[in-house]
């Protein structure tokens, strides 16, 4: 086995379901270290993107009054051919009998979970392993303060990020102040985003969609107030550049019978 070239080792593993994979690493040091490494994670998101497979669906099941039910569960999209489905039940890193774990984020089977606004973490399922995110203080006092979260990858930087949006109400009619703070994990620290978002997020607590390198919310050109009809309007945050964009709606197709 140890005269098997690596290569060719590496592309049969890398065609295998993340199971089978992590069992595979207690075959040696060698088959150990390839799995673990950061090259193969990226070669195998990147075959399983391209052939759809290893997909798979979070759920989470919530019991108040008993703390072993409050857990998440994942369910293979294979196995729903299956005559009978039982979904994996999964023990996140920050379970706590008070407050139920949010997910705020998914990327590449990686998922950015929550308790509280200051304790987040970055978890993957499938290997267990996670890291807590540092916590970032929110020096606003206001009582109405939106705080919503962020996660995906930066293609250009080959890095994830973490974004995190306060924003709460300014000193004239329908103003708001926004401050944004990105997480990389590649340098594992907070930066403060120079350039200020200009439309204000109608949904708190309501994370980012990632798609194609960008985060994306519903927002609104002003601050809404009870009774404002406000056109609802994408906005767009490049990871890569960290530059604000809108989001071309898309077109509401009607089907009128005549």
């Amino acid at each position: 086995m140890s005269t098997f070239p690596l290569d060719v080792l590496t592309e049969i593993l890398c065609r295998l379901p993340v199971d089978c994979v992590l069992r595979c690493r207690c075959i040696s040091r060698t088959w150990w270290a390839l799995i673990d490494s950061e090259e193969f994670a990226k070669l195998h998101v990147k075959y399983s993107v391209k052939t759809n497979s290893n997909l798979g669906v979070m759920l989470r099941k919530v019991d108040y009054f008993e703390y072993g039910k409050r857990c998440f569960y994942s369910l293979d999209f294979d196995s729903l051919n299956s005559r009978v489905v039982t979904p994996k039940e999964l023990t996140n890193p920050l379970m706590s009998c008070e407050i139920n774990t949010k997910i705020l984020g998914s990327c590449n089977g990686l998922l950015l979970i929550s308790n509280t606004v200051d304790e987040i973490a970055l978890w993957n399922p499938s290997t267990r392993k996670y890291k807590k995110i540092p916590v970032v203080g929110i020096t606003e006092n206001h009582v109405h303060v939106h705080v919503n979260f962020g996660f995906g990858y930066d293609v250009t930087n080959d890095d994830y990020k973490v974004v995190r949006i306060v924003q709460f109400p300014g000193t004239e009619k329908d103003s708001f102040h926004s401050d944004v703070k990105v997480f990389s994990l590649r340098s594992s620290c907070w930066r403060q985003v120079e350039e200020e978002v200009s439309y204000y997020l109608r949904y708190e607590d309501q994370p980012g969609t990632y798609l194609n390198g960008s985060l994306h919310w519903i927002a609104s050109a002003k601050m809404e107030r009870p009774g404002n009809k406000l056109e609802p309007l994408i906005v767009a945050f490049d990871l890569g550049t960290e530059k604000w964009g809108l989001f071309p709606r898309p077109l509401i197709l009607i089907r009128v019978s005549l």
